[in-house]
C-alpha cells in the first residue's frame, strides 16, 4: 500500500472523526418544545391565578428552574397572608423554594392544622404530607383525635402523613384499603389512590391488585385515573415487561380527552414521571390544548376557561420536560474507539520499554538520570490523579473556591521542599527513601514507615479504582453497576500489565502524555460551556452563590473550610508528601542532582497550579450549566445534591461525539497514571524493606525482574480487593478522599520529620510519636474528635505527632539516658560526607 493511499485513508478517518465530533446527541424533546414548555411555567407562575400559580410554580422547582419562584411568592405572601386557602398553597410554595426559612412555614401550616375549627386543616395536613413531614411527630396528639375520629378527607391526609413516621406499615396498609374497596365514598377513594400514586411502595401481588382495580373501575369513576396511575408510576422491577402494565399505559391515554381537569393533569404526570418517548404525542395533545377541556360557550367567563385550561398546559408542560429529564444519555462508538485506541496505546508503550530495562535500578529509578521536565510532569499527574480529577469540579460546585486559595502557598511549598528537603534525600542516594530512617532513627522505625506507606498506598490506590469506577466510568459509559468488578479488574489489569512491563520509564512516559490529555480535557469542557452560553462571562459566576456558605478567612478546625484552613491544610499536604512519600522521593532520586531534582518540583507545582486553576473553572462552568439546562439532570438530582457527578455526567451529554471519548480516555489516564506510580513505587518499597531485608539469597538480574514484576500483580490484586471496602464509607467525593488517604501522609512525615530535624530524637520516641499521630487522624476521620472537621486531619496530626515524639525524645535522652541519638547523627554525617553530591 503507497504512502499517499495512506496518508489519504488517515485524512479520510480524521475528517471522519470530527464530522461524529460535530454532531449531537437526540432528544425525543426537541429544544423548541422544550423551551415553549419552560416558558409556559413561568407565565402559569406569573400571569395566573392563585392555585394554578402554585401548581406552575412547583413545577418549576421539582425540575430545577427556580429562577423568579422565591421572588413571586413571597409577594403573594404579603398580599394573600390572610386568605383560605390559598394561603397554605403560598406557604407551601415558600418552604420548597427557601430551604432556610423552611421549618418557619412548616410551623404556620402546622398551627392551620391543629387549628380545630379552622378553614384550613384539611389543606394543611396535604401540604405537610406532601412536603415529606409527619404529623405523628409534629402533633402527635392532634393526630391521634383525627385518626381515631370519622373517615373523612382529613383522615386521609393525615393518615397520609403518618407515612413518614415509624407506623407507616399499618397507615399504608389502611389507605390500600380505602382505595380499593369499591363500598367506600368515592371522593375518599379517590384522595387514598391520589396517596398511592404520591407515595407507592408495592410489592407484585399488591401491585397486580391496584392494577387490576383500576382497570375494572368505570370510565366515570374518580379514582380510576389515579389508580393507574400509581401502577404505571410503581410497578416493581420484576413487572416492568408485564402485559398489565401495558394495559394499563393504554387505558390512561384513552382518558386524555376526559372532561375532568383533574384527570387531564394526572394524565400528563404519570406519562412524564413513567411513560416513554412515544407517550409523547399524548403529553404534546395536552400541552397544545388541541381538545378544550370546556366548550367556549358553556363556560360563564373566559377567564375561567382560560385558568381551567392553563392548569392542564402547565401540567403537560411538566410531563414534558420530566420526559425530557428522563431521557437516557449514551456515547457513540467514535467515543469507544477513543478509549479503546487509548488503552491499547498504554500497553504498547509498556512493551516498548520493556525491552530497556536490565536491572531493578532501570525498573525502579529508570537509571537515574531522567529528564526533569518529564518526571516533573510524571509527579504532577501522580499527585493530581483521578481522584483530584473528579472531586475538584465536584468540590467547586458545593463548597466554591475556598479549597482552591491553598495554591497561594504553593512558592513557600516550593522553597521549603526544595531547599531543606530534596538536598538531604539526594545526598543519600538511596532506593527506598525509608533507609533514611534506618540510618537514623534504626530498623523499627524503618519497618513502621514502611507500614504507614504501604497503608496510604493501598488505600489510595482502592479509592482510585473505586472512584473512577463508580463515580466516573458507570455515569460516562452508562454501563450498568452489576458490571463495577468487571471493570475495575479490567482498570487495574491494563495498568498492571504495562506498569509490570515498563517500570519507571514507561510510568514517567505515559504520564507526560496523560498530563496533556487531562489539561486538554478540562479546556475541551471550558470550551464547550463558552459556546453553548455565547460568552465566558455568560457562565461566570458574578456573587458568591448563597449555597456555599459563608465566606471565612481564618484558621478554625471546626470549620469545614477557610482561607486560612486551605492555605495550612495545602502546604501541610506537600510538604507531607514530598518529604515521605516514596512515590514523590523516588522522582526525585529518578533526576542527577538536587538543582534538577528542585526543577521536576518547581514544574510539578506549576502544572498542578494550572490544572488545579481549569478544574476550579470547570467546577465553576458544569455548575452553570446544568442550572441553566437542568434537562439533562435525571428526575430527583440537583446541582447541590449531586455535585460530584456533574463533571462526568457533563462529558456524557455536553460535549460533543468523540470529544466525550478523548475526555473519558483523560479521567482514564488521570486513574491508570496514579496506579502505575502506586504500583510500582509501592513494590519497590515491599522489595526493599521487607523482601531483601528477610531474604539475603541473591538473584541473577532475570530473576530479578521476573520477581518485581510479580510482586507490582500482587501489590494490584490487593488494591483491587481493597476498593472494594471503600463503599462503606461516609461522606461526598472530597471528603472520602481526606478520610481514606490523608489517614497516614502526617504520621508518616512525622517519622521523617523527627529524623531529619529534631537533633535527638530517639527511636522509641518516635515510634510512639507516629502511633499517636495515625490515632488521632482516625478519631478525627471516624469519631468527630472535639468537633474537629475532616479536612483539619492532616494539620492536628502532624502537630500531635511532632510535638509527641519531640516531648518524649526529651524525657527519653534525659530522664532514661538513651544515647542512640548521638550515634545514629553521626553515621548520617559521614554518608552525607562521603555522598559527593553537588547541589
Amino acid at each position: 500500500m503507497s504512502r499517499k493511499l495512506i496518508r489519504n485513508l488517515s485524512m479520510g478517518a480524521w475528517v471522519l472523526f470530527f464530522a461524529l465530533a460535530c454532531q449531537s446527541r437526540p432528544s425525543a424533546v426537541s429544544p423548541e418544545l422544550r423551551k415553549r414548555a419552560v416558558q409556559e411555567l413561568q407565565q402559569g407562575m406569573e400571569n395566573q391565578e392563585q392555585w394554578v400559580k402554585v401548581h406552575a410554580a412547583e413545577y418549576k422547582l421539582w425540575l430545577d428552574y427556580t429562577d423568579g419562584v422565591l421572588e413571586t411568592f413571597l409577594l403573594e405572601e404579603e398580599k394573600w397572608d390572610q386568605l383560605s386557602p390559598y394561603r397554605i398553597g403560598v406557604w407551601r410554595v415558600l418552604a420548597q423554594a427557601d430551604p432556610a426559612s423552611r421549618d418557619s412555614y412548616i410551623q404556620k401550616i402546622l398551627r392551620a392544622f391543629e387549628d380545630r375549627n379552622g378553614p384550613d386543616r384539611v389543606h394543611a395536613a396535604e401540604t405537610l404530607a406532601k412536603l415529606g413531614e409527619s404529623l405523628a411527630d409534629l402533633s402527635p396528639e392532634v393526630t391521634r383525635e383525627v385518626v381515631d375520629g370519622p373517615v373523612n378527607s382529613l383522615y386521609v391526609y393525615t393518615l397520609w402523613s403518618t407515612l413518614q413516621g415509624s407506623d407507616s406499615a399499618a397507615a399504608w396498609e389502611q389507605l390500600l384499603d380505602l382505595a380499593l374497596n369499591p363500598e367506600r365514598d368515592e371522593i375518599i377513594r379517590l384522595q387514598a389512590a391520589f396517596v398511592l400514586r404520591s407515595e407507592g411502595v408495592f410489592s407484585s401481588a399488591s401491585w397486580k391488585k391496584l392494577a387490576k382495580v383500576g382497570l375494572q373501575e368505570p370510565k366515570a369513576s374518580l379514582p380510576r385515573v389515579y389508580l393507574l396511575s400509581a401502577a404505571l408510576m410503581h410497578a416493581p422491577e420484576e413487572e416492568r415487561n408485564s402485559p398489565i402494565l401495558g394495559e394499563v399505559k393504554n387505558a390512561l391515554r384513552d382518558l386524555k380527552e376526559s372532561p375532568s381537569k383533574g384527570v387531564r393533569m394526572e394524565i400528563a404526570h404519570a406519562l412524564g414521571t413513567a411513560g416513554s418517548p412515544e407517550d409523547l404525542p399524548v403529553l404534546v395533545a395536552l400541552f397544545e390544548n388541541e381538545n378544550p377541556l370546556v366548550p367556549e360557550a358553556e363556560v360563564p367567563g373566559e377567564d375561567l376557561q382560560a385558568e381551567v385550561n392553563a392548569d392542564v398546559r402547565a401540567a403537560a408542560a411538566y410531563g414534558i420536560l420530566m420526559l425530557d429529564r428522563r431521557q437516557e444519555y449514551s456515547l457513540a462508538w467514535a467515543d469507544w474507539f477513543v478509549v479503546a485506541a487509548y488503552l491499547a496505546g498504554m500497553v504498547g508503550v509498556g512493551y516498548y520499554f520493556s525491552r530497556k530495562n536490565k536491572s531493578e535500578r532501570d525498573y525502579y529509578l529508570g537509571g537515574g538520570k531522567m529528564n526533569p521536565v518529564a518526571v516533573g510532569l510524571s509527579l504532577f499527574a501522580t499527585l493530581l490523579s483521578s481522584l483530584s480529577y473528579l472531586s475538584y469540579p465536584g468540590e467547586m460546585v458545593k463548597y466554591g473556591p475556598v479549597i482552591f486559595s491553598g495554591v497561594l502557598v504553593f512558592p513557600l511549598v516550593y522553597y521549603v521542599v526544595g531547599w531543606f528537603l530534596i538536598p538531604r534525600f539526594m545526598k543519600l542516594r538511596v532506593t527506598s527513601a525509608y533507609e533514611i530512617l534506618e540510618i537514623n532513627l534504626g530498623v523499627s522505625i524503618r519497618v513502621l514507615a514502611t507500614f504507614f506507606f504501604l497503608s496510604l498506598r493501598f488505600l489510595w490506590m482502592g479509592t482510585i479504582i473505586f472512584i473512577t469506577v463508580h463515580t466516573a466510568i458507570l455515569a460516562i459509559f452508562g454501563v450498568d453497576p452489576s458490571y463495577t468488578l468487571i471493570i475495575s479488574i479490567l482498570l487495574m489489569g491494563i495498568t498492571i500489565f504495562y506498569t509490570t512491563l515498563g517500570g519507571l520509564k514507561a510510568v514517567v512516559f505515559t504520564d507526560v502524555i496523560q498530563s496533556g490529555v487531562l489539561m486538554g480535557g478540562a479546556i475541551l469542557t471550558l470550551l464547550v460551556v463558552t459556546l453553548s452560553f455565547g460568552s465566558v462571562a455568560a457562565w461566570f459566576p458574578t456573587e458568591w452563590l448563597a449555597h456555599w456558605g459563608e465566606l471565612k478567612l481564618g484558621v478554625d478546625a471546626r470549620e469545614r473550610m477557610t482561607i486560612g484552613n486551605a492555605l495550612l491544610t495545602t502546604f501541610v499536604w506537600y510538604l507531607a508528601s514530598s518529604g515521605s512519600d516514596q512515590m514523590s522521593i523516588q522522582r526525585f532520586l529518578a533526576t542527577e542532582n538536587a538543582r534538577t531534582a528542585r526543577k521536576t518540583f518547581g514544574v510539578s507545582l506549576f502544572t498542578t497550579f494550572v490544572v488545579q486553576t481549569l478544574l476550579g473553572l470547570v467546577g465553576l462552568a458544569v455548575l452553570a450549566y446544568f442550572t441553566a439546562f437542568p434537562h439533562f439532570l435525571a428526575p430527583g438530582e440537583t446541582v447541590t445534591t449531586h455535585a460530584d457527578q456533574l463533571f462526568p455526567k457533563f462529558i456524557r451529554v455536553g460535549l460533543p461525539v468523540g470529544i466525550s471519548g478523548l475526555v473519558a480516555a483523560g479521567i482514564l489516564a488521570a486513574a491508570m497514571s496514579s496506579l502505575s506510580s502506586g504500583l510500582n513505587s509501592t513494590s519497590s518499597v515491599i522489595s526493599e524493606d521487607l523482601i531483601k531485608r528477610f531474604t539475603r539469597k541473591a538473584r541473577a538480574p532475570q530473576k530479578q525482574m521476573a520477581a518485581v514484576r510479580n510482586l507490582s500483580l500482587f501489590v494490584g490484586v490487593f488494591a483491587l480487593l481493597l476498593s472494594l471496602l471503600i463503599s462503606k464509607v461516609e461522606g461526598n467525593l472530597y471528603d472520602v478522599i481526606v478520610k481514606v488517604v490523608n489517614l497516614f501522609v502526617s504520621p508518616l512525615f512525622v517519622l521523617f520529620f523527627l529524623a531529619l530535624f529534631v537533633p535527638f530524637a530517639t527511636g522509641r520516641a518516635t515510634f510512639l510519636a507516629g502511633i499517636g499521630s495515625v490515632a488521632i487522624a482516625v478519631a478525627i476521620a471516624f469519631f468527630k474528635f472535639l468537633g474537629i472537621e475532616v479536612l483539619f486531619i492532616l494539620p492536628v496530626s502532624l502537630g500531635v505527632g511532632v510535638l509527641l515524639g519531640t516531648i518524649l525524645s526529651f524525657l527519653d535522652v534525659r530522664l532514661l539516658g538513651n544515647t542512640e541519638t548521638m550515634e545514629k547523627r553521626s553515621r548520617e554525617a559521614a554518608i552525607f560526607k562521603n555522598s559527593g553530591e553537588i547541589d
